[in-house]
């Protein structure tokens, strides 16, 4: 069974309120738990260790003890936020944007720039011990 593109930006959507909900209303589970994979084989922190914490923290109004927590926790949010807007604004049209955009081929420099990002916040994991 094939499913169309306004189908999965409709299932993105969700997926992207469903995730937020459930932030939102129950913070102090989601805070309490850690669902690092990554961290409970190896017991090193990921490169996203404490996003989940960092967003909660944002939602509380507490900018900086978000961006110290993990400074992926305040990029992954304005990401998902571009996301759902241009996901929502795909479905009204009927156009596949951002899934094409997602798809497309990015150039190397892009490539080593993210890799380095990733790399320098892993280590600030690491140091930190979350």
């Amino acid at each position: 069974m094939r499913v169309d593109n306004k189908s999965k930006n409709i299932l993105l959507v969700l997926a992207i309120l469903a995730g937020y909900f459930l932030l939102f209303f129950f913070p102090h589970f989601i805070s309490n738990n850690s669902f690092c994979l990554f961290k409970y084989i190896t017991g090193i922190p990921c490169p996203a260790c404490g996003s989940t914490r960092a967003t909660i923290l944002l939602f509380d109004g507490q900018f900086l003890k978000s961006i110290l927590m993990n400074p992926f926790g305040i990029m992954t949010n304005i990401l998902i936020f571009v996301s759902f807007f241009w996901l929502v604004k795909d479905v009204f049209t009927g156009k596949n944007q951002y899934l094409d955009f997602m798809k497309s081929n990015w150039q190397l420099k892009y490539k080593i720039f993210l890799v380095v990002i990733i790399l320098s916040n892993w280590i600030w994991n690491i140091k930190k011990g979350i």
